[in-house]
């Protein structure tokens, strides 16, 4: 699967075939596990992830769950630099427009790179149970209800 937006040219590998069969579309991968045995049941796909990219590529590997979300159980990158690390922005954002819930890496995964995990949490590009716990919940912050006051208080 190659993903062409915004500039940032990406080619997904995945090897579960059900994943592939789907086209990695959380509403088609969902149909095509209930049209058989797992109709009323609770299913978890496991799926190797390559991602190339034009300067390098990495592996993952992901849990898919019935209930949308998906969770990274196992991550190795070409890259280690976190501020110009394409990863795991390109994971979370296929994810979310392919209908899947936001990705959560492991806890133990999380342990292992604390810090590495914590960027990409607090700028909300992953989420986290155990982070949200460790650290406690996220704030939004609403730069467009600043920028209306702003032009507000210079009108006056």
């Amino acid at each position: 699967m190659t993903e062409p937006e915004n500039n940032f040219e990406f080619e997904l590998h995945f090897s579960d075939l059900t994943i592939l069969e789907g086209d990695g579309e959380y509403a088609e991968v969902k149909k095509i596990m209930e049209s058989g045995l797992y109709k009323d049941a609770t299913w978890m796909l496991r799926s190797d992830l390559t991602i190339d990219f034009p300067a390098g590529s990495c592996i993952l590997i992901l849990h898919f769950y019935s209930d949308g979300n998906i969770y990274i159980m196992d991550y190795k990158s070409s890259v280690s630099d976190v501020f110009y690390n394409p990863d795991i922005p390109c994971i979370s954002m296929w994810a979310q427009e392919n209908g899947w819930n936001i990705p959560q890496p492991h806890p133990d995964l999380i342990k292992t790179g604390l810090d590495f995990w914590k960027h990409f949490w607090d700028t909300r590009i992953i989420d986290s149970d155990y982070l949200d716990q460790k650290y406690g919940e996220r704030h939004i912050v609403d730069y467009v209800d600043d920028d209306i006051d702003d032009d507000i208080e210079e009108d006056k």
